[in-house]
């Protein structure tokens, strides 16, 4: 069986159309070094979430959410605990993030 971009696109509810998602570094020799801790932006960026918190705090909570899925779901590293810092200027401006291609870069 082979998966298409609308199965990435029914069964995860990605976009499939858009621009292209580029995570691209200059400096592969280390991969390690430019990753993030999944746990790290649970418990240093998201954490919980307070009812009446600022639109910054929802923005911060809102991206480090998207990084956890980023790594944990979309793009996970052999032990799913890892995520690259290629993607944060992807979600830097959410609403360009939204209009990204996702799941073809996922079924890539």
């Amino acid at each position: 069986m082979t998966k298409t971009l609308q199965d990435v696109a029914y069964q995860l509810g990605l976009r499939i159309d858009g621009d292209p998602v580029s995570g691209c570094i200059e400096n592969r020799q280390s991969q390690t070094k430019w990753t993030v801790k999944l746990t790290w932006f649970y418990n240093m960026v998201c954490g919980e979430l307070e009812q009446d918190a600022s639109e910054e705090r929802l923005m911060r909570y809102t991206k480090g959410y998207i990084m956890q899925l980023i790594g944990g779901i979309l793009f996970p590293d052999a032990f799913d605990s890892r995520v690259h810092i290629r993607w944060l200027p992807l979600v830097e401006d959410l609403d360009a993030c939204g209009r990204l291609s996702w799941g073809s870069a996922v079924l890539a």
